[in-house]
């Protein structure tokens, strides 16, 4: 890319102070393996600054259904999967790892611009979930600097998605999916929403967001 691209892109979400309404994040993972389970994990994290005093409000949830599956879960010795480097990865990551057969997996990410505030939830700050049934455990996990959503099962892979932050003020957004058996179904989902108030600003801002993915196409192969 040309350095006058480079330099078009650069700074095109910062709007000024006090121009966001609303933050949340909503997380969902999904896991349907061959022998019919379900497991499923999600959270909602939001910071709600409408009314003065901001709201912050953490929902996890997570759940483990054994449903009417006519498959079996493979024998996975001898497979293996290295996803140690992804946890150094900075800014968006996704990573899809998959050694066995007839799976499917995926990964989606979706930030939301509007100015229209989300129906008011009266839920607070709730603790950390955590669900482990037989070789199947789901978890979802609130902590000073990061929010994760964790599923996995014994011999057969894992999927997570996390949100972190750092001691610079950066941080990453991370999913990841590693399977190792046959015959799952699989995938990870990411919602950001961010609320501004109905004015100049949100509109110029919902622009620049066009524009900036826009320009991303100067990224592609051959360019």
């Amino acid at each position: 890319m040309s350095d006058s691209t480079l330099d078009s892109m650069r700074g095109r979400f910062i709007t000024g102070a006090g121009q966001i309404l609303y933050f949340g994040v909503e997380m969902l993972s999904t896991w349907h393996s061959p022998d019919g389970r379900v497991l499923s994990g999600s959270a909602l994290l939001s910071f709600d600054f409408s009314k003065g005093m901001p709201q912050v409000t953490f929902v996890p949830t997570v759940s483990i259904v054994q449903g009417s599956g006519s498959g079996v879960l493979v024998d996975t010795t001898g497979r293996s999967i290295d996803a140690s480097g992804l946890a150094n990865v900075s800014g968006i990551a996704q990573g899809i790892q998959i050694v066995g057969d007839h799976n499917s997996a995926g990964n989606s990410t979706e930030l939301h611009v509007t100015t229209t505030l989300p129906a008011s939830s009266d839920a607070d700050i709730t603790g950390n979930a955590a669900l482990a049934v037989g070789d199947a455990n789901a978890s979802v996990a609130l902590q000073p600097d990061s929010i994760a959503v964790t599923l996995g099962m014994d011999g057969q892979g894992s999927l997570r998605q996390i949100i972190r932050g750092d001691a610079s003020g950066g941080g990453s957004v991370l999913q990841t999916v590693s399977l190792l058996g046959d015959g799952h179904d699989v995938g990870n989902q990411l919602r950001i929403t961010l609320v501004q108030p109905s004015t100049g600003a949100a509109l110029q801002l919902q622009q620049n967001v066009a524009l900036s993915l826009g320009l991303l196409q100067g990224l592609r192969s051959g360019r």
